[in-house]
């Protein structure tokens, strides 16, 4: 008898932690609000994506450090946003928290699980006198616009190629430039063919890329290596110099 309630209490405690442990798990993701100062510690304990969700006229006249940017009224802003690699905290802002909170919501909706709404946007982060940065390219119109048939010329008659799929509002896009111009220094015989994805879709498409930035690595026109998001350049030269 004393064995079959234990067997009993086993199963009944295993079966609530099970659960307990499917309940927390089908939670929600929620859009949790957040004020300046506890920004400025998540960004500390949790580095993420800053994502500012102003228009260009705004973003030119100043923006938080190290900030990505989507205008939330393009119309293609769900179709960007999905093209940040996910499993990371996201932080949202624009003027004033209106449109912030209506891009996180839609970005829960993406699939993001960790989404940070700024509370009272920019124009709080200027009254608290916050450090701003001002200055950036954010347009798409200097960027080539390659065919397929392109693309895959070169990768014919180069033996090592990278091909890094980027845009101009992607922060991490940015910081591979240097490592890429590094590499590039390093291994001149390599070609580096760099796809703006915002004017290049359909060559994305092609090459199965869903995130920026995607770097791909072929050797006589054969991919051997990918890798999304930011990697330094001594992971780079590690993972594709074999």
């Amino acid at each position: 008898m004393r064995k079959i309630l234990i067997v009993l209490f086993s199963l009944l405690f295993f079966s609530c932690s099970e659960s307990s442990e499917k309940q927390t798990n089908s939670l929600p993701a929620q859009v949790l609000d957040v004020e300046n100062s506890q920004l400025i510690k998540l960004l500390q304990e949790k580095p993420g994506v800053i994502l500012d969700v102003r228009t260009t006229e705004e973003v030119s006249a100043g923006y938080i450090e190290n900030a990505s940017f989507i205008n939330f009224y393009d119309d293609d802003f769900l179709e960007k946003a999905s093209w940040i690699k996910k499993g990371q905290p996201i932080y949202v802002y624009c003027h004033a928290g209106g449109r912030s909170s209506k891009a996180a919501m839609k970005l829960i909706s993406l699939g993001f699980k960790e989404v940070y709404n700024l509370v009272g946007g920019y124009s709080k982060w200027l009254s608290d006198d916050l450090p701003i940065v001002k200055g950036v390219e954010l347009s798409s119109s200097n960027y080539k616009v390659y065919k397929l048939e392109t693309v895959n010329e070169i990768l014919e008659s180069s033996e090592n190629v990278l091909v890094v799929f980027k845009t101009p509002w992607c922060l991490p896009c940015k910081k591979l430039d240097t490592v890429l111009d590094n590499f590039s220094s390093k291994y001149p015989s390599w070609e580096i063919l760099k796809i703006n994805m915002d004017n290049n879709k359909n060559i994305a498409d092609a090459f199965s890329v869903m995130s920026v930035p995607t770097i791909l690595a072929f050797n006589n026109n054969v991919k051997y290596f990918s890798f999304t998001g930011f990697i330094g350049l001594e992971n780079l030269i590690k993972s594709i110099k074999k």
